[in-house]
């Protein structure tokens, strides 16, 4: 009778879903949907005043643990705004009389950061991210409304740009089993152009992520 219960436990155990862990050693890939507001500057506004857009992408982002609490990760985003709308601006396009009138940008960005991420849990984690890295930003040639349904885009060429970037996250992360961890984060970038426009995001993600033992 005991060695029977004993198989039967053996056999529960072995059929029973792997159990959580947040360990050192771990490696993860996540895939991560981006939404947010960009803050978006531009030298031709004439009162110098920064416009809003909203801002989307998607980002992957790879991970390994040293420690149970941190990992370190790096990600690749690609985003784009919608138009940010500038009160007015005046622009001298060659060979043209000046244009002067309210006008409308938009801007992509390939972006590569690295950084640290703390995990404060198990099935239930807590997480804040800290990473420094690069971006590329396009900006588009503006659109501006000169009344009466008129509007001219040949004013001034897109514009492509390198931006230096700090960037954060707080989120919290559910570990559904040993191997999946889906998750929701907040956080935002700031760019320090190198030539540019100054150019802000808050952001939010929602993600889905793979964990797995490299040397397991």
């Amino acid at each position: 009778m005991r060695a029977r219960g004993v198989v039967i436990v053996a056999l529960l155990t072995a059929a029973a879903p792997g159990v959580a862990r947040a360990d050192a050693e771990e490696a993860s890939l996540h895939a991560h949907a981006i939404f947010g507001v960009a803050r978006l500057a531009d030298g031709d506004s004439t009162s110098g005043e920064p416009a809003t857009a909203p801002l989307a992408g998607l980002a992957v982002r790879g991970s390994y643990a040293t420690r149970d609490w941190f990992q370190y990760d790096a990600s690749v985003a690609l985003a784009a705004t919608g138009a940010a709308t500038f009160g007015e601006g005046t622009f001298a396009p060659p060979g043209a009389p000046p244009v002067t009138g309210e006008y409308e940008t938009t801007a992509q960005l390939a972006r590569v950061d690295a950084g640290v991420t703390l995990r404060l849990g198990v099935r239930f984690i807590p997480t804040v991210r800290l990473a420094l890295g690069a971006e590329g930003r396009r900006v588009s040639a503006p659109t501006v409304m000169l009344g009466a349904g008129v509007e001219r885009d040949d004013v001034r060429a897109a514009s492509l740009g390198v931006d230096l970037l700090g960037s954060f996250g707080v989120g919290l992360d559910v570990r559904l089993d040993r191997r999946n961890v889906i998750g929701v984060a907040v956080g935002g970038s700031y760019a320090v152009p190198l030539g540019g426009d100054a150019f802000q995001t808050v952001e939010g993600y929602v993600h889905w992520s793979r964990y797995w033992y490299p040397r397991w």
